[in-house]
């Protein structure tokens, strides 16, 4: 998935139960987001904390989530944000990278913990 457009919040904030919701519907439990399109000066530390809680709250350990993102990510605040709450997402600056991690690392697989 990629996305592109100037940054706004509302709208990013909405971003995980889409993503979700298209995971659920085509039974696909891994996903790359590239926002390296995306345009913004700067990005409020509080709102990458949000976001962060977003997308642990929808994901857990339910979905992988690879995201792109060449920006300056204030010391991986996003990344710390949602892995501290149980989300398995990881900020890359390349796609390659991303890629790799995404398929072939089993370390940090999804286990579905929260699936009934």
């Amino acid at each position: 998935m990629s996305i592109s457009g100037t940054y706004d919040y509302w709208d990013f904030i909405k971003y995980p139960k889409i993503i979700n919701k298209k995971c659920v519907s085509e039974q696909v439990y891994k996903v790359l987001v590239d926002v390296v399109p995306v345009t913004y000066t700067e990005i409020p530390t509080i709102e990458l904390f949000f976001l962060g809680e977003t997308l642990a709250e929808i994901f857990r350990d339910r979905v992988k989530m690879a995201l792109v993102w060449d920006g300056q990510q204030q010391d991986n605040l996003l990344e710390i944000v949602a892995t501290n709450r149980a989300a398995n997402l990881k900020v890359f600056k390349k796609v390659r990278p991303a890629e790799y991690w995404l398929l072939f690392d089993k370390e940090d697989e999804p286990s579905n913990l929260f699936k009934q």
